[in-house]
């Protein structure tokens, strides 16, 4: 059994008879959301039911020729098969025959990737699922207890043979990719290891961590399969219908198998949710279908992340196309189904999209008055609800100080430090808490400061006293609370006595 490689795998029942098919030859720009077919809920299965819920598994259409055609080489297996001889057998020994001879009238040859028991029943060529299922339903036929079991490499079966007097069960696995698979390690099968050489080697790992299943699930091990190759080929649209028929059938059956099914029914949704988009309005669709599968089927942990995510990855596309009424259209339809923790840093995404897509191209002053009319907006009668926000409004905030701060640093570059102290009077005014625009004000006033006190200083050291001090007046006529300057201007005077 072939992990999925992308996801992992699934398995599915059916209810018998009521089949419910969506899609078998549906193409669509998205997946179906819908289950390809309504499966029996049951846990255990008979024979029949479990051959007839394998072929839907392996997207056989119920009454085509080629379901019609799976039947009747079934019925005509089981009579080989169950015949008064067999059946005459202790169940041991009808268990270790019932291999054998499916065997000698189906199964040939081993192919890793056939999980599909319609090819397997036609064409002989099987894998461990295939080979496994095939085995449990005509072992059901003949009477026999027998359980499904799955690792995440491998398929096998159990077989529950009862012991007299003790009311108990022995059981006995059996490996059905070789006829001598049945009690693996018992002394027949060392006698034939020879031969079992012939046929694929299940290697010991496969078999850790195992878990005995119900038919159901053990029948969906085909979807899982398909889905995994599926995935491999990008082709959800195949997948995830088959998914959700393999989920929805086992969706009230409570364990760990059933979790690991739903699990990798998420997979598939969350991969195709990932896929690299052509634009922001492609990958929108893309995540409107998520949100879809996520109202019909329940969201989950995983799902949740993948849904984070996949928002995320929408605003900063917008962002890189300058794009905000698709960001904020975006955003708008599945804001409620992103989670509370991540709102505020993706409300602030949207900011920064507003600001690139409408402020950036405009001149400085101009970028000023534009933001500066959207902070002075009442929220609530803000033309969008972004602008309601906490987070995007202090996310606004920033962007007028950066305006801010990329003039006065034009400022500082052409040494206009007086007009730069001017200009960030008036930014302080508009942010007062401003850390980053108080230390640039005082940058360009200790420049002016400097300017003055230099100047001054060549004058004074030049005897030229009077000079000296109609600039010290000037200056301290502008920074009359100046420590330097008043401490020039009263050494000056002593000078000058």
């Amino acid at each position: 059994m072939k992990g999925l490689h992308k996801i992992c795998r699934l398995l599915f029942p059916i209810v018998l008879f009521s089949f419910c098919l969506n899609a078998w030859s549906q193409s669509s720009a998205y997946p179906d959301i819908e289950p390809l077919f309504v499966a029996n809920e049951a846990a255990t299965y008979t024979a029949d039911e479990l051959f007839q819920t394998a072929l839907l598994y392996s997207e056989c259409q119920p009454n085509s020729e080629n379901w019609n055609r799976c039947i009747n080489l079934f019925e005509k297996i089981k009579a080989q098969i169950i015949t008064p001889q067999t059946m005459a057998l202790s169940e041991e020994e009808r268990g270790k025959t019932i291999l054998k001879l499916l065997y000698e009238v189906c199964l040939s040859r081993y192919s890793a990737l056939q999980t599909k028991v319609d090819v397997a029943i036609q064409t002989g060529e099987y894998n461990c699922v295939s080979s496994a299922i095939l085995y449990m339903a005509l072992a059901k036929a003949a009477g026999l207890q027998i359980k499904g079991q799955k690792t995440s490499e491998h398929a096998f079966c159990s077989v529950y043979i009862p012991v007299e007097k003790s009311g108990q069960s022995k059981k006995i696995d059996v490996e059905t990719t070789n006829p001598y698979g049945f009690n693996p390690g018992s002394k027949e099968a060392v006698m034939h290891e020879n031969e079992i050489k012939g046929y694929y080697i299940v290697p010991k790992t496969y078999y850790s961590n195992r878990k005995e299943v119900t038919d159901s699930l053990f029948a969906g091990l085909i979807a899982g399969n398909l889905c995994s190759y599926y995935l491999d080929h990008d082709d959800y649209n195949s997948a995830v219908p088959l998914g959700a028929a393999r989920y929805l059938a086992v969706s009230n059956q409570k364990n760990s198998a059933t979790q690991d099914v739903r699990k990798e029914f998420d997979i598939l949704a969350a991969n195709y949710v990932n896929i690299i988009p052509e634009s922001a309005a492609a990958f929108l669709d893309t995540v409107n279908w998520f949100c879809s599968f996520i109202d019909r089927w329940g969201v989950t942990t995983f799902l949740q992340t993948n849904m984070d995510n996949a928002i995320n990855n929408f605003l900063v596309l917008t962002y890189e196309e300058q794009d905000f009424d698709l960001a904020y259209d975006g955003w708008l339809q599945s804001k409620k189904y992103v989670s509370a923790n991540k709102i505020q840093s993706y409300e602030e995404m949207l900011v920064d999209t507003l600001v690139i897509s409408t402020v950036e191209a405009l001149p400085p002053e101009e970028q000023l008055s534009y933001i500066t009319k959207l902070l002075e907006e009442d929220p609530a009668a803000a033309q969008n609800q972004l602008l309601t926000s906490t987070a995007a409004r202090n996310r606004l905030g920033l962007h007028l100080e950066n305006v801010w701060l990329g003039i006065l640093n034009n400022y500082i570059n052409n040494r206009e430090y007086k007009t730069g102290y001017e200009v960030s009077l008036r930014a302080l005014e508009q942010l007062p808490k401003s850390s980053r625009i108080k230390t640039m004000q005082k940058n360009f006033y200790n420049n002016c400061i400097a300017i003055i006190h230099n100047e001054f200083a060549g004058l004074a050291n030049s005897g030229k006293y009077s000079e000296a001090k109609e600039v010290l007046e000037q200056g301290l006529a502008v920074y009359p609370e100046d420590k330097t300057l008043k401490n020039d201007m009263s050494l000056l005077l002593k000078r000058m006595q």
